[in-house]
Formats: C-alpha cells, structure tokens, sequence
C-alpha cells in the first residue's frame, strides 16, 4: 500500500497503472505484524491507484502532515515561523474533517445512527484542534535543539566515519550515543533482535525506529533542509515512507532498493531487529548517458 499511496499522489497515476499491468506485481496485505503469512493479491493496480480517495487515503495524509512537528523541531524548516505552521496544520485537519463529512453516506446511517456519527466526527476533531493548539512548537523546537546538539557532540564529528561502521554494529552505535536516560528508554521501547519474537511485533515499530535513526542522522538527505519549504516537507514524508517500505519489505525474501540511504537504513535496521530479509542495492546506469 505504500507504493499504492506514492503512485496515487503522482501527477499521472495511470501511467503506474499502465507499467503494473504489464508485471507480475503483487498487493502484499497483512491483518497484523505478530502474522507470519499475508495476502497476495494479483492485477490491482487499476483499481487500487485510480479509486476516488477515501478516509483511509486522508488519514494517510494526515498523519504524514503530522510530521511538519518533527521537521520544524529539528530546526530543518528553515525560517518557518511556528504560528504560521500552526495554522497550516490547522487548516490541514479541517479539510481532513471535512473530506471524511463528505465520504459518509449519511442517509444510509439513518437519523439516529447518523446523529451518534456525527457527535463522534466532532469530539474527534474538538480533541484535534485542541491538542494542536496547546502545542508549544517554539518549546519543543527548544527541547529537540538540546537533544540533537547532544546528539552530535557524541557522533564522529566526521559523518564519514559513522558510514564506515559495520551495518550490524550501526544501530547500537547511534543509541550509545544517546544520553543515558534516552538510551534506556529507547533500548527498551526497541530491544536488539525483538523482530524473531512474534508477540514483541507492532506495526510501525521497524518504520518509527527507521525514522528516528533518521534524525539521529545515521542517515542524511540534504533535501529535507534546502529549497523551498514545499520542497523540504516532501523529501521529509519520503523518509518517513522508506521507513515503512523497510517495513513492509521485513515480510519478504528480498528488498531491492535504487536509494543508497534506504539500503544502508534497512541493512543496518534488520541486522539489529534479527530479520532475514535480504537487501539488494541497485545501480541504475542513465540510458541517455550511455
């Protein structure tokens, strides 16, 4: 689904549709991440990347915008000022809101179950709005400013240096340099070989740990900090969906990936969480360079 969510916010999604129809390619679906088995379905391209967007498809969304948070704290948005951010967000959920208003079939629900849908839509978003506006953006940018500077004073002061230590070693490397208290909680939260432990397996564990050896910087991509603000945010959601890529990918034999910074994020993540999965760096030569 990843891939679906990418190729529908294309351009042109049905040139997706056009290449998939002409390979084997396989809609991977699981119920939960403790499951050893999931479901391949074959020839959903077209239906899947040319639907009419739905709630799944907003909420997808949503939380991808979301991480305008993280991004800001991070000090990688540049001169964006809080409020300004704030309101964006702000007008992001309501049109969130106002989509899923939409997508209900209202009279089907009748008028009592209807009336019940709509208090839940509108505690749901009173709770939102609220939350988001008794964040502190300035106060957590101050926070993650500390956080990160402390970070860096125990990195090598050279990032080559941490690219030349070993996929297996990596992760473990980048939590010792963590402040005690954090290194604990996160080697807690994320115990060494958890993935062969069925029962330890959340989804979204493999793609929020991929993401946060991201912004401890194991991992850099310069287009998250320069260009336009629109161009930031959307190399920032792309680290967010390699994470989950990673993850998907977990449940197959092989992971084969163009991007340098994916291969060494997946090598490093899966030698550490014990998965099996194979990864396979492509080179892709430019045909008009030959």
């Amino acid at each position: 689904m990843t891939h679906v969510d990418e190729c529908r916010a294309s351009s042109q999604p049905e040139q997706f549709v056009k290449v998939m129809e002409e390979l084997p390619a396989y809609l991977m679906e699981f119920q939960k991440a403790s499951e050893q088995q999931t479901t391949l379905s074959l020839g959903r391209a077209r239906e899947l990347l040319l639907e009419p967007a739905d709630a799944s498809h907003h909420a997808q969304r949503l939380i991808e915008d979301l991480l305008h948070v993280f991004h800001f704290a991070s000090g990688w948005l540049g001169e964006v000022e809080a409020q300004k951010l704030k309101t964006e967000m702000a007008v992001e959920m309501a049109e969130f809101w106002g989509n899923n208003r939409r997508d209900v079939d209202w009279d089907v629900l009748g008028v009592e179950l209807g009336g019940q849908a709509k208090q839940a839509l509108c505690a749901a978003q009173g709770e939102m709005d609220i939350l988001l506006e008794s964040m502190s953006f300035d106060e957590i940018r101050k926070e993650w400013e500390v956080g990160l500077m402390n970070l860096k004073k125990r990195l090598p002061a050279n990032y080559a240096q941490l690219d030349e230590i070993p996929d297996e070693k990596a992760v473990s490397f980048v939590f010792s340099c963590l402040e005690e208290q954090d290194r604990e909680a996160v080697q807690k939260q994320f115990p060494q070989g958890f993935w062969n432990n069925s029962e330890a397996r959340e989804t979204g564990q493999i793609a929020g740990l991929a993401f946060m050896l991201f912004m401890c910087g194991l991992i850099r991509e310069r287009k998250v900090r320069t260009g336009s603000t629109e161009r930031r945010m959307k190399h920032f959601r792309g680290q967010f969906r390699d994470g989950v890529h990673i993850e998907n990918a977990a449940r197959c034999a092989v992971f084969m990936t163009c991007d340098g910074n994916a291969a060494r994020l997946a090598r490093s993540l899966y030698a550490y969480t014990g998965i099996e999965t194979k990864v396979v760096e492509l080179q892709i030569r430019d045909a008009s360079a030959r």
